[in-house]
């Protein structure tokens, strides 16, 4: 099975080497693999400690930082694979993550995204609730107070579907960009990332233009670890290009502000 995989980094020097590391002590099985690693021109370290010890990484330095979806899309263009993923360097690989997906994907040909479970690199592995519904106002302000309102802190559950038991895989509406396994050629039949968005919500929209093509899925008994920390929480800089981009977004899918 041909694969590729990308992952975008940018000052991520303290990041890189655990998803590396991690990936190869993986199970790959009889997947062939070509990983790129899209660089958004780091201000640290991050470019030489792949030069010097993942020689085998085909790395790709922008000149610029090109944002979150306009990377990953440079190396979508080059990819010449059956299935591709997008992963985030803070991603850690479980023994047979990918051996697992791939398995998954080729016995379900309709499934064009597939998203694992995403534990949080706590003692007890504990589930990483990710949106797993298309946004909406109420979602995004139980993300923001969900600690401080009851109603806000059920938008969420409902948002992030903690209240369903999804032992089994299921259809739902957004993947986290934090790892995606997709078809390349569904991938590239969309046109990749829609490049309007900088940061947030560029994959929410790409699973709304993958779930044209076929089903987009979440798979739970395959799972990865994520060490997540929520940057738009207190970054002014931050919070105005997720705004920005949820603009761009509501205005795409026709979509009100309030309902």
């Amino acid at each position: 099975m041909n694969v590729s995989m990308s992952i975008v980094t940018y000052n991520s020097a303290d990041e890189i080497e655990g998803v590396l590391d991690s990936l190869a002590k993986s199970n790959l099985g009889g997947i062939d693999l070509k990983v790129y690693v899209v660089d958004n021109n780091s201000t640290d370290n991050t470019t030489a400690i792949i030069k010097e010890k993942y020689p085998e990484v085909v790395l790709i330095e922008n000149e610029k930082n090109l944002g979150f979806g306009a990377a990953h899309n440079v190396a979508i263009n080059m990819a010449d694979s059956e299935y591709h993923i997008i992963v985030n360097p803070d991603i850690v690989f479980l023994k047979n993550t990918l051996q697992d997906l791939a398995s998954y994907v080729s016995e379900n040909p309709d499934a064009v995204i597939v998203t694992p479970k995403i534990l949080n690199n706590d003692e007890e592995l504990s589930e990483q609730f990710l949106p797993k519904k298309n946004p909406k106002i109420k979602y995004l302000l139980g993300g923001i107070f969900e600690n401080k309102s009851k109603i806000c802190k059920r938008w969420r559950r409902e948002y992030t579907m903690q209240d369903r038991k999804n032992n089994e895989p299921c259809e739902i509406d957004f993947c986290t960009g934090c790892f995606m396994f997709c078809r390349t050629e569904a991938l590239k039949k969309v046109g990749g990332f829609d490049e309007r968005y900088f940061l947030h919500f560029e994959d929410a929209d790409l699973t709304r233009e993958m779930k044209k093509i076929g089903k987009t899925m979440f798979v739970p008994f395959v799972q990865v670890v994520h060490k997540w920390h929520r940057d738009n929480h207190g970054n002014k800089k931050i919070l105005l290009i997720a705004f920005r981009s949820m603009m761009i977004y509501f205005k795409k899918w026709n979509l009100r502000l309030v309902k």
